[in-house]
């Protein structure tokens, strides 16, 4: 934890709806530092994560749309082709999140070391995996019903049901994530019904 500042982590399986809070945050004044948007930046060409991730995963990962007679190390790695290769495989995702992990987690750090805004949060799937809970003040579950998150994930990403269940089967338990959670958010209502508990939940998280 940060004196004189109030860290929120937020986290919670693929879709129960966390950046939606994230952004009924940011519209409350909060600074959200999204978890997947920074691993993104060090996904990019030119980074340190990016050589190590194309050396690990191979060059089929890379953006196929970009000009062919661009170099390896300029092109894009395409996520949705990185994703499909790790969901499948355990231990592949791993290796992915012990290459971003911490890169993600010093950025966090200093971002929350250098802001000036009191109330911070931190929107991260791995917030309790990565220990980011640590830093945190307190921690927010957002919650759903698998058919609600099933719903979300397949207009999200375009996925089929088949495609977006698999995804589902290798996502954490939510009981056990509940364990280490201060305010539990159930987003299987609507938007009015999440944003009234988004603010009972930082009024409450702030006092």
């Amino acid at each position: 934890m940060t004196q004189n500042k109030i860290i929120i982590g937020i986290t919670g399986n693929s879709g129960s709806g966390k950046s939606t809070v994230s952004r009924i945050l940011e519209e409350s004044g909060v600074y959200v530092l999204d978890a997947d948007k920074l691993a993104h930046k060090a996904m990019e060409p030119g980074n340190k994560a990016y050589d190590e991730i194309v050396e690990e995963f191979g060059t089929g990962i890379l953006d196929d749309s970009e000009n062919i007679k661009s170099s390896k190390n300029s092109k894009k790695i395409d996520r949705k082709k990185l994703g499909r290769l790790v969901f499948s495989d355990k231990s592949k995702r791993t290796r992915l999140e012990e290459i971003l992990h911490p890169r993600v987690i010093e950025t966090i750090k200093f971002k929350i070391a250098e802001a000036e805004h009191p109330t911070i949060a931190i929107d991260a799937v791995l917030l309790i995996e990565s220990g980011l809970n640590h830093c945190c003040n307190t921690v927010w579950l957002i919650s759903a019903s698998e058919e609600t998150r099933l719903l979300r994930i397949i207009a999200r990403d375009s996925l089929s049901s088949e495609a977006a269940t698999a995804r589902m089967r290798n996502q954490r338990d939510p009981q056990t994530l509940a364990k280490f959670a201060h305010i539990i958010i159930n987003n299987d209502g609507d938007i009015n019904d999440l944003q009234k508990q988004v603010e009972q939940a930082l009024e409450r998280s702030i006092h």
